[in-house]
């Protein structure tokens, strides 16, 4: 009996420690409703008062809200806001930040309880036999320092990546503004050219009532005309589709846009670079982007791990340390266990991870090959645009001015309204192609801003918006001043 008793006295405090410990945390269930989350995204609204919060938050106290006109940047707080892009992005880097606490923890040791019963004992004495053996796992080499430091690394690169998806969410959205833009003005002036071919088309069949023409002049208006409607029914389709589309840029629903008023002010004349230093951009660039700082974080991440396997070498050892009582009697014992490394050293561990350290550092390369030629291309684009530009201004200058003429000789009776109609016809046509080369500069513009992760046209400066809402964020401010010529 007193061996049962020493036996128990073993037991009951091991039992009562295990579920003291095991009890710590429990598992919540959180089934998702389809149902439920749609609701949700469906009551999403540009006036909700959390994304005012947010706003004030970045811009400080908003005088009117809603307000009266939204532009780009505050359109762009409204999608860091509810972008799901943005989401992912977030509840990926406090994953890889919940890891980093994983990483740093200690292996719990181990308890061996073995009691024995002894059936056929020829004496009187209990027959029974406890014994114990604590299991104490010993980490050699500095291995839980290495697993820190590659968690903390691939932390410090998710966090970066949320920046990175909200350049991305960003860009995005500047290009569905600009095609809501677009495409208002594309129907506006199609309209327009409508009109003036259907009063056109009105006075040559005057004419041709009149005998002063043939048949075919006007058959040929009046097919132009019937084109010119199913390009003003094409713009309808178009405005209608960019407001959707806008609106999944932005993270709502698209009746979230109902009587949303849209200032196009960044985007109805082309950027002005004077001042800005687009080599040091570059430069800035190929150190400083979200994903340059990222793959740095992976590559440092690679090297962590790599000396992880080669600290994986060294074994492990485990101290064992016992206690058994038999027979009346007390022994104590003092073990250790590792593994023998005869069979390998960890080679093909090590390998694997130099493979992945060479890996990563070629992923680094091409990232930097890829964003300098994205920068290249798209700044040569936006010059030979800009260029462009200038010769639809003068165009449109030019023709102005034949249209005042035209007016004067319409008034003082030397021409008549069909030499009018055809000069304001020719005006609209002008001013269409130079929003069609303005579209395609703000387009260059878009490339740009994207590959060098700067607004250029923008007044508010994205990092900050993104540092005041995400607190997993670093701050990335100082690696991103505005270099100037000056």
């Amino acid at each position: 009996m007193e061996g049962m008793r020493r036996l128990l006295s073993l037991l009951i405090p091991t039992i009562a420690l295990n579920l003291s410990v095991v009890g710590c945390a429990e598992f919540h269930d959180h089934p998702l409703d389809p149902s439920a989350s749609a609701t949700l995204i469906e009551a999403r609204r540009l006036d909700d008062s959390g994304l005012r919060q947010f706003i004030e938050s970045v811009l400080g106290s908003v005088a009117e809200w809603p307000p009266k006109a939204w532009d780009l940047d505050r359109l762009t707080l409204a999608a860091i806001y509810y972008h799901p892009d943005l989401a992912v992005a977030r509840t990926q880097a406090e994953t890889a930040v919940a890891a980093t606490t994983t990483a740093a923890q200690r292996p719990n040791p181990f308890i061996t309880l073995t009691p024995t019963w002894i059936r056929n004992l020829a004496t009187t004495v209990a027959p029974w036999i406890a014994a114990s053996i604590i299991s104490i796992p010993v980490e050699t080499a500095g291995k839980r320092g290495y697993r820190m430091d590659r968690a903390a690394h691939l932390a410090y690169a998710a966090r970066l990546r949320v920046a990175d998806a909200a350049w991305l969410a960003r860009a995005k959205l500047r290009l569905a503004m600009l095609e809501v833009y677009a495409s208002q003005e594309g129907e506006r002036l199609s309209q327009q050219q409508l009109g003036l071919q259907e009063a056109l088309v009105h006075r040559l069949e005057q004419q041709l009532a009149a005998g002063e023409i043939a048949r075919p002049e006007v058959i040929r208006s009046q097919s132009t005309m019937n084109q010119l409607r199913l390009i003003v029914n094409s713009a309808r389709k178009r405005k209608a589709e960019s407001r959707v589309n806008l609106a999944t840029a932005i993270g709502v629903p698209s009746d979230a846009l109902k009587g949303i008023e849209l200032d196009f002010a960044n985007l109805s004349t082309p950027p002005v670079l004077d001042g800005l230093s687009v080599p040091k951009l570059r430069e800035t660039a190929l150190r400083g982007r979200s994903d340059v700082l990222a793959a740095l974080a992976d590559y440092a991440a690679a090297q962590s791990a790599l000396q992880l396997e080669i600290a994986n070498q060294y074994p492990n050892i485990q101290a064992n340390p016992g206690y058994t009582w038999e027979v009346g009697e007390h022994r104590w014992a003092l073990g250790a266990m590792m593994p023998l490394p005869i069979m390998h050293q960890n080679q093909g561990a090590i390998a694997e991870a130099e493979a992945k350290r060479c890996e990563s550092a070629t992923r680094f390369d091409a990232l930097q090959i890829r964003i300098l030629a994205d920068i290249d291309r798209a700044h040569a684009s936006l010059q030979a645009v800009l260029a462009k530009w200038d010769d639809a201004e003068k165009q449109v200058g030019s023709l102005q001015d034949s249209l005042r003429s035209a007016l004067v000789l319409f008034q003082v009776g030397e021409t008549d309204r069909l030499a009018l109609l055809a000069a304001e016809l020719e005006m609209v046509t002008a001013e269409r192609t130079r929003l069609d080369v303005l579209v395609e500069a703000q387009q260059a513009v878009n490339a740009l801003e994207e590959g060098l992760r700067y607004p250029i046209v923008s007044i508010l400066n994205t990092k900050l918006m993104l540092k005041a809402q995400d607190p997993l964020l670093p701050s990335l401010s100082p690696k991103m001043e505005i270099p100037s010529d000056k």
